[in-house]
């Protein structure tokens, strides 16, 4: 037991049940689970630094009460080392530190935060970790109910960081039964032809032969590239988790990094999704 699974937490009804998601799978994968919570103390320039050093007091000790009250909502019969913190920084550079002191194999955080309805700021969190993490991470949308790990659904638009993605797949969740299918979104007026399908099944082939597995299956779907899609796909296919890789260079994943895709994704898909990037260890 290792490895350690990084659950994020702002006391939301959402990281509750990203964090009760954390402690199963570490169970399937033996890992240990550290909760974080990172918080911002109200500062300002018009007080004293006496003043501004009371409510930095206050905040920390508010901090590790709402932390002590959230773990106490996850029950007593854990059967897996679990440990926590408090730190007072930007969620990012806490994740990042974290990463760069323990052997963190795995990031897993909610899709809505303690902002509620406000979907300008909702996820904004989550979109910057997903750009900046330098591990897997695991998002999980509040209707989750409980982790499940048997059809895999990994969208692809045929990219080296795909290799990446699969192996880091492969290597989290070895031993863990589960199929996985390989999914091409095709769009524009003009219907897959027959070489558009003998590309999918090379790059099929070629995930195979570098990942080492022999059990990926393929689809390709004529479908606008947008959440709707990715959310019918997910269901038809019945998806326990969305594997996507954010890579700068592809035209369509390249909306998941600057535009309003990624945060679609982030904050209406109905699967936990599993995202990687270029920079992942």
């Amino acid at each position: 037991m290792n490895q350690t699974i990084l659950s994020l937490t702002d006391f939301s009804k959402n990281s509750l049940i990203a964090t009760r998601y954390s402690l199963e799978l570490a169970r399937k994968m033996q890992a240990r689970v550290h909760i974080l919570h990172a918080y911002r103390p109200f500062t300002s320039a018009f007080q004293s630094s006496s003043a501004n050093q009371k409510d930095e007091q206050q905040a920390k000790i508010n901090a590790e009460k709402e932390l002590s009250e959230f773990i106490d909502k996850l029950g007593t019969n854990l059967n897996i080392p679990v440990t926590s913190s408090v730190t007072q920084n930007n969620l990012v550079e806490a994740v990042n530190h974290y990463i760069q002191k323990e052997n963190i194999c795995l990031v897993v955080m909610g899709a809505h935060g303690a902002s509620g309805a406000r979907l300008d700021l909702l996820g904004n969190n989550t979109y910057d970790v997903a750009r900046d993490v330098s591990r897997p991470l695991l998002i999980v949308p509040e209707q989750t109910s409980s982790f499940k790990l048997e059809n895999i659904v990994f969208f692809t638009d045929y990219q080296q960081g795909d290799i990446k993605s699969l192996k880091s797949f492969n290597e989290l969740f070895d031993g863990v039964l589960a199929s996985c299918t390989l999914v091409h979104i095709h769009e524009g007026k003009d219907t897959p032809t027959d070489d558009d399908l003998l590309t999918l099944t090379q790059w099929k082939t070629t995930l195979e032969k570098e990942v080492g597995i022999n059990s990926l299956s393929a689809e390709i779907m004529h479908v606008p590239e947008n959440i709707e899609s990715i959310n019918q796909i997910s269901s038809r296919l019945k998806a326990d988790m969305i594997l996507i890789t954010l890579i700068d260079s592809r035209p369509f994943f390249e909306k998941l990094l600057h535009k309003s895709l990624a945060k679609a994704i982030i904050l209406n898909a109905q699967t936990p999704v599993l995202l990687t990037s270029e920079d992942t260890e």
